[in-house]
Parts: structure tokens; C-alpha cells; sequence
């Protein structure tokens, strides 16, 4: 386990060397706090690896499949059998996927998508390390960083009602999920990318 802090140069160098020694497809999962730049790092990845990008933001459970035991679990309310089934099966069997996306929000379906074999692909987002999808990846990346800059981050982004979400029940969810199964732990590389100081 190693620990960066410039994220994108050193991910990309290490996949660089990972990818001359692998063959077949390379599947990457970044996890992290959020506003630690999950998305951010995923995506100049992806435009540098010319690699599909899938965020756990589509694979959010839909509330008519959240009992009370599923939610006693950390990380309870993603469904992570969707994600394995529609993503991660086909990516590691070599062949073309299709997935759905959906919204939290507005509880429907965003759409589907229609992606064919890739050398590598990338899952992005808190919960992306799951101990049930853990065994697909071939590279992990975790991101952390402090609370001051986590708070000056979701200011920045988010209305004044859902940096109150946040505060109360996502991070607390988040850090329930780290705790809960040492999620960093399992990590090939560590950045904290708080704010200088």
C-alpha cells in the first residue's frame, strides 16, 4: 500500500505498468470520501485510457428493495448484485455489457447503455469497494482527505438543505461503510487529497 499525493500522475503510471503485464480486460475501482475527487480522477482516467467510466451513483438500490435488514448493512442501500451482474461479470468475461442507470432522485430509470469489449474499465464512487465486489478489480484506489476540506468542498457544491443531507446522513453512512469493512485496507494506493494548507 502506498500513499500519494498528486493522484492522476501516479494512478495513470501505475496502470501504465499494471496493464504491460496483464492480459485481457483490466477493471479499476476508485472509492473515497465524498468530494475527495472520485469523479474527477475517473474521468481524466478514462479520457487518458480511452476507458468507459461507471459511477455508483447509477447503482443506487431502488427504495421499493430496501428492507430493514438490507439497510442494517453498510453500503445496504447500492445494489451491488446489479453492479456485478450488468457490469462487472460481463467486463471480466471479455464481452459487450449492457447496463441500466438509476436515479435516486427522481426513483425511474435514466436509460441503458450499450458498451462493447474494453481493455480496461473503471467503477468510481463511495461503496465501489464492497467486500462482494472486491474480487473483480484489478486495481484499487482510495481517496481520502480531512473534514475542514470535505466541509469547504460540499459548501462549494451543494445547496444549503443538502449540505445538511450530507452532514447528517451521508457522511455518517460513509464513514459507517469505512469503518465496517476497512475499506482503505484493501487499497493498491492511498491519496488524501485535502487542501493545502
Amino acid at each position: 500500500m502506498e500513499f500519494y499525493k498528486n493522484p492522476f500522475n501516479k494512478v495513470l503510471s501505475a496502470l501504465h505498468k499494471q496493464l504491460r503485464r496483464t492480459q485481457g480486460p483490466f477493471i479499476v475501482a476508485i472509492d473515497g470520501a465524498c468530494c475527495s475527487g472520485k469523479t474527477t480522477l475517473a474521468q481524466a482516467l478514462g479520457q487518458a485510457l480511452q476507458a468507459p467510466v461507471f459511477h455508483m451513483d447509477d447503482f443506487y438500490l431502488p427504495f421499493a428493495l430496501r428492507t430493514p435488514q438490507r439497510l442494517q448493512m453498510p453500503g445496504g442501500h447500492m445494489d451491488w448484485e446489479r453492479l456485478a451482474q450488468e457490469v462487472l461479470e460481463p467486463a471480466r468475461q471479455g464481452g459487450p455489457l449492457i447496463y441500466r442507470a438509476y436515479d435516486a432522485h427522481t426513483e425511474s430509470w435514466k436509460g441503458e447503455w450499450n458498451i462493447p469489449p474494453q481493455p480496461v474499465y473503471i467503477v468510481e464512487g463511495t461503496y465501489s469497494l464492497l467486500p462482494t465486489l472486491e474480487e473483480f478489480y484489478d486495481f484499487k484506489v482510495f481517496l481520502k482527505l480531512d473534514i475542514d476540506s470535505q466541509y469547504r468542498r460540499l459548501q462549494k457544491r451543494e445547496s444549503k438543505e443538502k449540505l445538511i443531507g450530507f452532514i447528517n446522513r451521508w457522511i455518517p453512512e460513509e464513514e459507517r461503510y469505512f469503518r465496517g469493512y476497512y475499506t482503505d485496507s484493501c487499497a493498491d494506493i492511498i491519496f488524501d487529497t485535502s487542501d493545502k494548507k
